[in-house]
């Protein structure tokens, strides 16, 4: 489930002026809407454990290529296994070195 950006859509136009404005709108947003680190997923109030694996389903149905902590409610810190990981179009693991929750964006 990413999460479902618009794609810009031209409308049909006889005038010259709006086209070209259009074509320029259209140049300007789809490299914003083609980056990867924009089709994602926010997945929210995750609690980490310390000294255990944590699996968070990232729902992106697809391998993620990264991830950004978005918001921390207690200090710790946080990294990923993903590199072990054997479920990647499932699942991301991560690790922490103190109980948190977190809101994180998946891509």
């Amino acid at each position: 489930m990413s999460n479902s950006i618009k794609t810009f859509k031209k409308i049909g136009q006889s005038d010259p002026n709006v086209s070209k404005f259009q074509d320029n709108v259209e140049s300007a947003i789809n490299p914003v809407l083609n980056s990867s680190i924009i089709d994602g997923v926010l997945i929210k109030n995750v609690t980490l454990t310390p000294l255990i694996r944590n699996e968070v389903l990232h729902q992106l149905q697809r391998a993620p290529l990264g991830y950004i902590i978005v918001r921390k409610r207690q200090d710790s810190r946080i990294w990923d296994l993903q590199d072990s990981n054997t479920a990647t179009t499932r699942t991301f693991t991560l690790a922490c070195s103190h109980t948190t929750c977190v809101d994180i964006w998946f891509f």
